[in-house]
């Protein structure tokens, strides 16, 4: 018995030979690990942005889709005619009149429709947003609350024809008008003013124009968000500033600055966030996506109602 205590004992003063220490990382073996999983985000990273860029552009093109769907309602309602694109001084526009068939009722129904009391400059509900009229991709609030027109955004408008064809037209500061489109100022249009058909005619698109510089000190807000993106309650000011639509000059997505580049409002380029084009409405409800490479003479053709070309969508 002595003898085996002896022999535990004298193991026991040895425990490195019965539990060896853990064996540790090195640092070499730390820094390879590490630059693995640096190269499994790179790689999966952008996979992730483009599934939720993918997404957002499924949305915008649903908030078109309903737009499209109610304009079609209210111009079932009014007789074949289409909601007034900006229809006066200070007066709504597009985008309250397509609300009762945005199931925005409620919303409408508090309005000073007639601007009896308010205009829509100082209209109490400019500030409530319509989650329908902003795109998914556009990265600033939703509401501005800074002067010099304030209110809930709209990153959309309508298309108030193509510069190009310039008789007959509105004379402006900000941008002469052509009577052309489907959209303009103070004039309704039918379904049957559509002569090129309402599958080659587009009604409404993306719009989120910002100067990337400021030209002055006085036009620096231009260069700021919002830019020239305006509230959905605003139809215009005059025809100096068309709120709901715009003329089609320059191409989708123009690197075009307002001030430095002298570009009258009503003519500032249709473009989205969206890569390589933006969404547009066709006046036949339907919604593409128009890549900013195409034509520009296809372009016009498409933004006009009667210009007795028929000019399919790419």
């Amino acid at each position: 018995m002595s003898t085996r205590k002896h022999i535990t004992m004298a193991g026991a003063e040895k425990p490195g030979d019965i539990c060896p220490h853990p064996r540790g990382f090195t640092l070499v073996e730390l820094l390879v690990v590490i630059t693995i999983i640096g190269i499994l985000i790179a790689l999966l990273l952008p996979a992730v942005q483009a599934a939720r860029e993918a997404a957002r552009r499924m949305q915008c093109a649903n908030n078109l889709k309903q737009m499209g769907l109610a304009m079609h309602n209210y111009a079932t309602a009014q007789g074949s005619y289409f909601p007034p694109g900006s229809p006066g001084v200070w007066k709504h526009g597009l985008f309250t009149h397509m609300l009762p068939y945005l199931e925005l009722q409620t919303l409408y129904d508090q309005l000073d429709l007639k601007c009896e009391t308010y205009n829509t400059y100082h209209e109490p509900h400019k500030f409530d947003a319509v989650s329908c009229y902003i795109c998914p991709s556009w990265p600033h609030g939703a509401v501005d609350d800074k002067d010099p027109y304030t209110g809930a955004l709209t990153t959309y408008q309508g298309v108030a024809g193509a510069y190009p064809t310039v008789e007959p037209h509105e004379y402006s500061d900000a941008g002469d008008v052509p009577k052309n489109g489907i959209f303009g100022w103070e004039f309704v249009r039918s379904i049957s003013d559509i002569k090129d058909g309402l599958s080659n005619t587009l009604a409404m698109g993306e719009f989120v124009e910002i100067d990337s510089e400021a030209s002055s000190a006085s036009t620096a807000w231009w260069a700021e968000p919002p830019g020239a993106v305006r509230a959905w309650v605003f139809g215009g000011t005059t025809i100096a500033g068309l709120y709901a639509s715009k003329v089609l000059v320059y191409a989708i997505n123009a690197k075009v600055n307002r001030g430095t580049d002298h570009i009258p409002y009503n003519h500032l380029p249709m473009g989205s966030y969206h890569p390589g084009g933006a969404h547009f409405l066709v006046a036949d409800g339907s919604v593409r996506f128009i890549a900013e490479t195409i034509l520009l003479d296809t372009y016009w053709k498409l933004g006009t109602v009667d210009g007795g070309e028929v000019a399919a969508l790419p």
